[in-house]
């Protein structure tokens, strides 16, 4: 059964996932990579080195974000949401989405013990060169199929 999901299951599937993949279109091209993220309050939290997505949402901040769910090809659930890029500049601001990042990412992974590569370092600040921002999103809208069949 193909279905769409209600606003409250929108919610949950964007604060549940942890990767999601962030669609950006400048100068006649369009780039669409995967990210890590945090969402709170109908906005994605993430963080970049410089390159092609941060100069290509600088351009144009109007962006397309998408998550999901596969259990397999006939379960699963998917996201898509549109919204506007925003650098975010405060230094406070900035520690803070990092270091929730970090709390959301490093359960997950195999080595926790390991230095992380999502900007921060041994010490207590972050690295300098690592871009972070936020989607506000605008938009959001959800799929979904399920088969119920009992095999």
């Amino acid at each position: 059964m193909l279905g769409i999901l209600k606003e409250e299951d929108i919610e949950k599937l964007l604060k549940e996932q942890y990767i999601g993949r962030l669609a950006c279109y400048a100068h006649g091209v369009s780039y669409i990579v995967p990210i890590n993220y945090v969402y709170s309050s109908s906005t994605v939290y993430a963080h970049s080195a410089p390159g092609q997505k941060i100069r290509m949402m600088k351009s144009n901040p109007q962006v397309c974000f998408q998550t999901d769910q596969i259990r397999d090809t006939f379960n699963w659930k998917s996201v898509v949401c549109w919204g506007k890029f925003e650098e975010i500049t405060d230094a406070t601001e900035k520690q803070r989405v990092l270091q929730g990042i970090i709390h959301k990412m490093m359960p997950l992974t195999n080595t926790p013990s390991e230095q992380p590569s999502h900007g921060t370092g041994k010490k207590d600040t972050y690295d300098e060169d690592i871009i972070v921002f936020k989607i506000i999103f605008h938009l959001k809208t959800g799929r979904f199929e399920i088969n119920d069949s009992v095999e």
